[in-house]
Formats: C-alpha cells, sequence, structure tokens
C-alpha cells in the first residue's frame, strides 16, 4: 500500500482526540490509521511537553502548530521532493512550454540533463505554474500538423 500525506485537518483531528484523552491505538483504530502514524504527528506536541488533559487548545490553535510542525501539510510543493530538482529547470521548462509538448520537456530534460522523476510528477509540477507560462499539452502529428 501507498503512503499518502494526510490533510491539515486530518492532522487536527489526531491533536484534538489526543487531547481529549485517547490513547493512540484508539486513535488509529477511529480514524483508520497506523498507530506509528498517529505517533508521528503526536511527536511534536509531546517534544514541547503538551499532554493530554492538561493542554486546552481551540481547533484553530492546533492549525497553526500543525502547519508549523508539518510545513508540507500546508504547502504542496514540499511534499514534492523532486519539485526541487524539476525547479533548476524552470526557465528551460518555461521557454518550451506553448511550443513543445510537456512530455517531450520532461523527456529532454530526462535524457539531457540526468532528470530523475516521473512523468506524472512532472505534469503536476507544470500545473503549479502560473497560467500565463502553462499552456496546455499540445501533441502534434508527425507532420507538424
Amino acid at each position: 500500500m501507498g503512503r499518502r500525506t494526510l490533510t491539515v485537518a486530518e492532522v487536527i483531528e489526531i491533536l484534538r482526540r489526543w487531547q481529549a484523552g485517547q490513547s493512540q491505538s484508539e486513535i488509529a483504530a477511529n480514524l483508520g490509521m497506523d498507530r506509528k502514524t498517529v505517533r508521528k504527528y503526536l511527536q511534536p506536541a509531546r517534544a514541547e511537553g503538551l499532554r493530554p488533559g492538561h493542554v486546552s487548545l481551540t481547533t484553530q490553535d492546533w492549525a497553526a502548530r500543525a502547519r508549523t510542525w508539518f510545513p508540507e501539510l500546508a504547502d504542496a510543493r514540499l511534499r514534492q521532493a523532486t519539485w526541487m530538482e524539476i525547479e533548476q529547470h524552470r526557465s528551460q521548462i518555461e521557454a518550451m512550454l506553448g511550443h513543445v509538448a510537456v512530455t517531450t520537456i520532461w523527456r529532454r530534460l530526462r535524457e539531457e540533463h540526468g532528470l530523475a522523476c516521473s512523468v506524472a510528477s512532472f505534469r503536476r509540477y507544470v500545473r503549479t505554474l502560473p497560467r500565463k507560462v502553462a499552456a496546455p499539452d499540445q501533441t502534434r502529428d508527425r507532420l507538424g500538423n
């Protein structure tokens, strides 16, 4: 089974249940998660000295802390480890977009510069570029039509 990144709302729910006194095992069972996942998201709260029953934080407080502890939850770009590598080629990508198919850009960067990412990751990255830059993936037949 593949890993998935939790949303801020899911992390807040873990923290709220923990604050209410549920154990890691109970939280995991109730939310359909692995106990180790719950432990991962509780670790920063424990490291700050927060303890169940001794903490009374609002949902907004938990959200702010979750975004601080896990910035990748708030910014999808940080979840994409390969995006930092792709970003190094941004000027080339921008120059080719609109003239060359996205798949062709990916292939050229992979073959000529050793870009190590899937075409799906590359497409997700391109979709985050400003609209004026990210033209739709246009394909042309062999005759150039």
